[in-house]
């Protein structure tokens, strides 16, 4: 497996579980009651930045285990980081599905706005648009390095 496609695997599985941790306490707060009153928008705005920084740092540290555990796996004592064309071209392509679906959740979310929905529910369906795409995203970019594009 390269390097590529391990950095793949570990942001999938890091965005799962800084997601599940996010979504998991949203209902927790949410059944708590806290997001009714006057101070319900700054308390998402709060919750979603500090699930950004989480989820940088989280993945950073998942990234750095996941190099450690496969090199020690495979006895890899100098593993390649070596970027070519192909590299780019799959993280283009994984960039762009990404953004096709953030893209349309965004929409879809506004849509929700326009409708009436609550506040709450629109901020975390745009958020769980930019988890859904950076899923995608790498499974996608998976599949492309496996079928050797």
């Amino acid at each position: 497996m390269s390097y590529h496609e391990k950095r793949s695997v570990a942001s999938i599985v890091s965005t799962l579980l800084v997601f599940g941790t996010y979504y998991a306490a949203m209902i927790w707060m949410y059944q708590d009651g806290r997001f009714e009153g006057p101070d319900a928008a700054s308390l998402i705005g709060l919750s979603i930045l500090i699930l950004i920084a989480c989820a940088i740092a989280f993945n950073i540290v998942v990234t750095i285990l996941f190099s450690i555990v496969f090199a020690i796996a495979e006895g890899d004592s100098h593993p390649s980081f070596v970027v070519d064309e192909r590299d780019k071209l799959i993280e283009l392509k994984g960039l762009r599905i990404s953004a096709y679906l953030v893209g349309a959740g965004f929409v879809l979310s506004m849509a929700a706005l326009a409708l009436g929905q609550p506040v709450f529910l629109v901020f975390n369906f745009i958020v769980s648009s930019f988890a859904f795409g950076d899923v995608i995203s790498n499974i996608a970019k998976l599949r492309m390095y496996r079928r050797g594009f």
